[in-house]
């Protein structure tokens, strides 16, 4: 039971409670996403029904609605909480091909449906979908990545580095090409949310501003990074493919962290596996890899929406790339060393069944994966000693 309006949020000093916690989040159809806030204080559910409701904890570590309200004109795919440094606010994608940010209004009561407010909405270029979007905030910087089902991928920061818009695009691009309605491969996107990318990227050349995308669609990964050019251009190019996934993708997920010696990705996989990718940039002599990919390689670009571009006022992350970047150097060059990005599969954790994983996350420190899928379960796992992942935990089926 959800408590009344009046009943106010009272902060908690008592003990917290632990194990998993099971409440019903009132959706009137399927719930399509979920997310917590960085601080784990809110959770975001979005579903079937086109509705958005927002859960709080009471004093009681209870988990209580918040806010409930009609956020799209169709079924939401996907929410994504900002940075805690802006405030609590969060973006949703729906099947209206609209893109909208929501930010908490302190002042307006608990369960009025006017909690949460939006602050910006945009519509996708030919009113194709958006599928996969994503926020990297550093410190009060933000910006947006986004795809449409068609391929279409775009990087976009606000216009005014005091506002939320998202309507400055740094750069759009298909990085699988243009796909035609009905023929499109599911895309997933994941940001790496760390400030910088890992240092042993950097001690490569990899621009320590560079901000850095994992995209899947069908078996295959792209890593790309986008960096300010020498003439102030922002562009995304690919560093590296993962091909050849043993099944269809249907998540992705970088680890947060930028302290290990290499970067690493989940996929949620239709076979049922979670696979888990290292990616290294080997930068001494004689270090080998099998499935280095070290030929970075442009982009097809979209040249309808490359006359929107502010190309002479860059702000926000944008303008923290204004410098070159020397991996950029590297790139336009065409000579001298290049930055060689390796990777390799280094675990393959099998769902129960071996049903389809649909949904993976890592954990805010980074040290665990989250999956869920068609067995109905959350499977929680974590590296042992000897660097293996394990599951050491999991919910009942649902």
């Amino acid at each position: 039971m959800y408590r009344s309006a009046s009943t106010p949020h009272v902060a908690s000093h008592g003990p917290s409670k632990t194990g998993f916690q099971g409440f019903d989040h009132g959706a009137t159809d399927l719930v399509s996403a979920a997310e917590f806030n960085g601080p784990g204080t809110h959770l975001a559910v979005c579903s079937a029904d086109h509705s958005i409701r927002v859960f709080t904890q009471d004093h009681r570590h209870d988990w209580i609605l918040l806010d409930q309200w009609r956020g799209h004109d169709a079924e939401i795919l996907d929410v994504k909480w900002i940075g805690p440094s802006l405030g609590s606010v969060f973006g949703t994608i729906g099947d209206d091909a609209k893109v909208r940010v929501w930010r908490e209004d302190s002042s307006q009561a608990p369960q009025s449906g006017h909690r949460f407010r939006c602050i910006f909405s945009q519509s996708s270029a030919n009113h194709v979908s958006y599928v996969s979007f994503g926020f990297k905030t550093v410190r009060h910087e933000v910006c947006m990545a986004i795809i449409q089902s068609d391929g279409l991928l775009a990087l976009c920061e606000p216009s005014d580095p005091g506002s939320l818009d998202f309507s400055k695009e740094l750069d759009s691009a298909y990085p699988y090409g243009q796909y035609s309605r009905g023929s499109e491969p599911t895309f997933k996107l994941s940001l790496h949310p760390a400030a910088r990318p890992s240092y042993h990227a950097i001690s490569a050349g990899v621009d320590p501003k560079a901000i850095s995308l994992a995209l899947s669609a069908a078996s295959s990964i792209k890593i790309l990074r986008a960096t300010r050019t020498e003439d102030g251009d922002c562009k995304f190019y690919q560093v590296l493919g993962i091909e050849g996934v043993a099944s269809a993708i249907n998540d992705v997920s970088w680890a947060p962290g930028s302290i290990r010696p290499c970067d690493l990705i989940a996929a949620a996989c239709n076979d049922g596996c979670v696979r888990v990718f290292e990616v290294t940039t080997p930068h001494n002599a004689g270090v080998q890899s099998p499935n280095k990919s070290s030929d970075p390689r442009p982009l097809t670009r979209d040249r309808r929406n490359s006359s929107k571009l502010d190309r002479h006022a860059p702000s926000g992350i944008g303008a923290g790339l204004a410098g070159v970047s020397r991996a950029e150097a590297m790139y336009e060059s065409g000579g001298g060393t290049r930055i060689q990005h390796s990777w390799r599969e280094t675990a393959a954790l099998v769902h129960e069944g071996g049903m389809p994983v649909w949904r993976v996350r890592w954990t805010h420190d980074g040290s665990t994966i989250a999956s869920t899928g068609d067995s109905g379960k959350l499977q929680l796992w974590k590296q042992n000693l000897d660097g293996h992942f394990v599951e050491f935990a999991e919910t009942r089926p649902v």
